[in-house]
């Protein structure tokens, strides 16, 4: 992945599971941060939740219910995670991702990292890819603030993958 990116689309935001969106039928956003500030949506998890649990069978698997806040406290988590990263970097290594991607293309290969960042952008899209305003390429070569996509997207993990039930 390339370090020269130019300005776009990038934002840190709750990745839901491009599968778990169309099955749920769910467009909007859950969580997502700017700064210092963590940005939810508690509308949009209990709308999230009641089509996760209108899917479900509840009356044989009451087990299986979602509860609204058990997605804010998921979401929470994980942006939590994402600003504890970013002053991680911050503080003691702000070359660390580039780091990283360096190690990572002569380990296995700049095309294998850059087809590893696409498929993540493809299977777990911002909402602006979701909603297609922008295309995966244009997400990860899009800046945030100087901050390359690419570095938000390696700092992210799959959190909402929502397996059938």
């Amino acid at each position: 992945m390339q370090t020269a990116r130019t300005p776009g689309i990038a934002t840190m935001e709750f990745h839901v599971a491009r599968d778990a969106r169309d099955r749920y039928r769910f467009d909007d956003s859950l969580y997502s941060i700017t700064g210092n500030v963590i940005l939810a949506n508690f509308h949009a998890a209990r709308v999230f939740a009641q089509r996760m649990n209108q899917k479900r069978d509840l009356v044989n698997y009451p087990e299986q219910s979602v509860k609204a806040s058990q997605i804010n406290a998921m979401g929470l988590i994980h942006e939590l995670t994402h600003y504890m990263f970013r002053a991680y970097r911050e503080q003691n290594n702000p070359k660390l991702l580039t780091q990283t991607l360096v190690w990572l293309n002569a380990q296995i290969g700049a095309d294998a990292v850059d087809a590893a960042l696409m498929r993540f952008a493809v299977e777990f899209p911002a909402l602006a890819v979701y909603r297609r305003e922008h295309s995966a390429e244009e997400y990860l070569s899009g800046e945030t603030d100087g901050t390359p996509t690419w570095v938000a997207a390696s700092a992210s993990t799959p959190t909402m993958p929502v397996g059938p039930s």
